[in-house]
């Protein structure tokens, strides 16, 4: 929320992690559930901070959530609402009536307000947005307009604007009086079309002679963004640039429409990190928020499947090669460490360029940069993986020619994991797909079948040295 009085909730020292906190607070207001408990919980409710009391909500059932929030005054319940995970928030949404939510949004930001009924029916934002206060309403539709995760979905329409010719004294009364604002760290000049012309940062303003306008002071290049722009592409912008707010202005005609701020990019790389995540592992973001066992099973089980078929392929490379493996059966002891290890560098490598990817420091137009670095990085981490274990191979069977064989083997496989683990992610993100959905649990399946093939290949066109 933009404005929050915290006097009632006094600093204190904490004796267990916030999970552990929000585990043991959740219990606490399970216990005062009861129909003839409502004073207790009223009472447990007023002496939490709204952050403590959403970290608890998590951990209640979807019912006993409902209780705690329909418990909270219109205020709280706006605190409380922007806080909470985004299952639970859906939840409380679609639970609570029109009447009462749209209580909550009229004291809310809009831009906090949208996300509160982004996830409700077409008909159910209606009858919400019907009963909300006509500004409030006016900016909540303005912005539930644009995409969710675009620039213009999480902009603020909380800012201060003045004309260039403004004075230094009327600037400073315009952050005086505005009511709502977020994090009013600039003044942005605007022309009589309202197209932005300049910002100016507080700090100068105050610091400037009286006499001085803000057509003096203003910067006249201001970085800025259409509302059209992915999210990601934005928090990109705020770290290439380092920014604490963003304008979004209208593509032509430069006319300002609303600000990101850098409390919105926080949340945002959290998000995006917890997306890439589950991605990667062959999950879904949704699986971190509140889900039963049997939904995570049914999230997973497409992934799953989908790579248990692709080992079966390792499976069948073995049975080709059971001539060889009968012949030297110390072989089998060395193809779980080859296929692990080069199937970590693979993985290794995808991590490195999706992460590039998604902050910026690796694009397509300059792709060969990205693989050859992390070829450069795997010839050597092959090799030296390669020597060490062919010498142990070479002390464990007593030769030479095994160690040579478990050499090649782990050298080969551990860079064409590596090339796999780099180009795959590029290949994907220039086919339009999520690198991050593409790479993890696929590579490693691919990874099992290729390197198994190459060392038991290699293996068998050198079995005269394996005698």
């Amino acid at each position: 929320m933009a404005e929050q009085n915290y006097d009632k909730f006094p600093g204190r020292k904490r004796l267990l992690s916030v999970r552990d906190e929000a585990k043991h607070l959740a219990g606490i207001l399970r216990g005062s559930l009861g129909a003839n408990r409502k004073d207790e919980l009223a009472s447990t409710i007023a002496r939490q901070h709204p952050a403590d009391l959403a970290d608890a909500m998590y951990f209640l059932t979807d019912q006993e959530d409902l209780i705690v929030f329909e418990a909270l005054s219109v205020a709280e319940a706006a605190e409380v609402l922007d806080e909470v995970d985004g299952t639970t928030r859906a939840s409380l949404a679609r639970s609570t009536s029109p009447g009462r939510l749209a209580a909550i949004l009229a004291i809310m930001p809009p831009d906090e307000g949208v996300h509160v009924v982004a996830d409700l029916a077409l008909d159910h934002v209606e009858r919400v947005l019907a009963l909300v206060e006509g500004s409030v309403q006016h900016q909540i539709r303005k912005l539930y307009a644009y995409p969710q995760q675009s620039a213009g979905r999480i902009m603020s329409t909380g800012y201060v604007t003045v004309h260039p010719e403004s004075s230094k004294t009327d600037a400073i009364h315009r952050f005086a009086s505005l009511d709502g604002g977020e994090h009013l760290f600039f003044v942005y000049v605007i022309d009589q079309e309202g197209a932005l012309a300049g910002t100016l940062d507080l700090r100068s303003l105050l610091r400037a002679p009286a006499e001085s306008t803000v057509g003096e002071l203003m910067f006249r290049d201001p970085v800025t963004v259409e509302p059209m722009v992915d999210q990601e592409q934005v928090s990109n912008i705020f770290i290439r640039y380092d920014l604490t707010a963003l304008p979004v202005v209208e593509p032509g005609t430069n006319r300002l429409l609303g600000v990101i701020t850098s409390e919105d990019i926080i949340e945002i790389l959290q998000e995006e990190g917890a997306e890439d995540v589950a991605h990667f592992t062959g999950t879904d973001a949704d699986e971190l928020e509140k889900k039963s066992p049997a939904q995570i099973a049914k999230l997973r089980i497409p992934w799953i499947l989908a790579t248990m078929f692709i080992e079966l392929l390792a499976g069948l490379v073995i049975h080709a090669f059971d001539q060889t493996l009968t012949k030297v059966i110390l072989l089998a002891s060395f193809m779980p460490i080859i296929s692990a290890i080069s199937g970590n560098t693979g993985l290794q490598s995808a991590a490195i360029i999706i992460r590039g990817l998604s902050t910026g420091h690796v694009d397509l137009v300059h792709w060969r940069h990205a693989v050859a670095r992390q070829l450069g990085t795997t010839v050597i981490l092959g090799a030296v993986c390669g020597i060490t274990l062919g010498a142990i191979g070479s002390i464990w069977d007593r030769s030479l020619g095994f160690g040579v064989v478990v050499t090649v083997g782990m050298f080969a496989s551990v860079n064409i994991a590596g090339a796999v683990g780099t180009v795959i992610p590029l290949i994907s993100k220039r086919m339009g797909f999520d690198p991050a959905l593409t790479a993890g649990p696929f590579e490693t399946a691919f990874q099992d079948v290729v390197g198994i093939s190459i060392f038991l290949a290699l293996a068998t066109a050198m079995l005269p040295l394996l005698h």
